[in-house]
């Protein structure tokens, strides 16, 4: 439509002006124009709105992964030196950040990081957004994984709790999961077990599928002991840490009346 317009224009100027192929030149020379002001335009503000939709979900995703990094560095203890210094290459080199969005990066990841919420629901909540997009949910467990391996060649319990945990709510499969932590971490000689919906609940309990009943039944204890909310209150807990303290002890209950009833006992 831009190169007909203003071919058109251009061809009843230069006619008009009695150039030589006045009309010819014209409709050359507006037939350009018009493609460059009109045509482009047009393309240009109709790209806008997908950009910008392509701009948010890649936010929405950068929100994500920092608060999720963000709760599993501290899964085995105090954020170190090495995890900070992977979380600043991710922030420079893979998620090609500004200054000004790493200066934003940086206050999520402290906000995220003394905050009360749990890793399960920074994940539920990354799962909810982003369910329908599998790369994304992907590459999540993948980047989880590096920070993991950022600071130590073996994998830490507390992590490797959190990363099933992860995997049972992005419903990635055993192969995938351990396709993915063998790329930074050494898979052991022995076959793999298979893939069991019931191994981010064992995992919560601090349990394996080996363990007998009772030894089970006492690493639940445990952890519903330390969890339980009357207990974080006696202690003088914030409101925020009770709501985390409840979050994690309905956890820790449903594994436990999950593996049960996976092994016909009554709780």
């Amino acid at each position: 439509m831009g190169k007909i317009t203003g071919g058109i224009i251009g061809m009843l100027l230069l006619d008009l002006m009695g150039i030589p192929f006045g009309a010819l030149w014209g409709f050359l020379l507006g037939s350009i124009i018009g493609h460059l002001f009109i045509d482009q335009s047009k393309a240009f503000d109709d790209q806008q709105p997908q950009y910008r939709a392509s701009q948010r979900r890649r936010g929405a995703f950068i929100y994500h992964l920092l608060c999720l990094c963000a709760r599993l560095a501290k899964a085995d203890g105090p954020v170190n030196r090495l995890e900070i210094q992977f979380m600043e290459q991710l922030m420079r080199q893979r998620l090609n950040l500004s200054d000004r969005g790493r200066r934003d990066a940086i206050r999520i990841w402290n906000e995220a990081k003394s905050s009360n919420t749990s890793f399960g629901t920074y994940a539920q909540a990354f799962y909810h957004d982003f369910a329908q997009e599998r790369h994304r949910v992907l590459d999540m467990l993948d980047v989880l994984f590096a920070l993991a391996a950022a600071d130590s060649t073996r994998l830490h319990p507390a992590e490797e709790e959190l990363l099933l945990r992860a995997a049972g709510l992005f419903h990635i499969s055993r192969l995938q999961f351990d396709r993915i932590k063998s790329r930074y971490f050494t898979t052991p000689t022995h076959t793999s077990p298979a893939w069991s919906a019931l191994d981010p609940y064992y995992a919560l309990l601090g349990a394996t599928p080996a363990d007998s009943v009772e030894t089970i039944k006492k690493k639940y204890r445990e952890q519903a002991l330390k969890w339980h909310p009357d207990r974080v209150q006696a202690r003088g807990g914030s409101a925020e840490s009770i709501r985390h303290a409840q979050e994690k002890f309905r956890q820790i209950k449903e594994a436990y009346e999950k593996v049960m009833e996976a092994r016909g006992q009554k709780r």
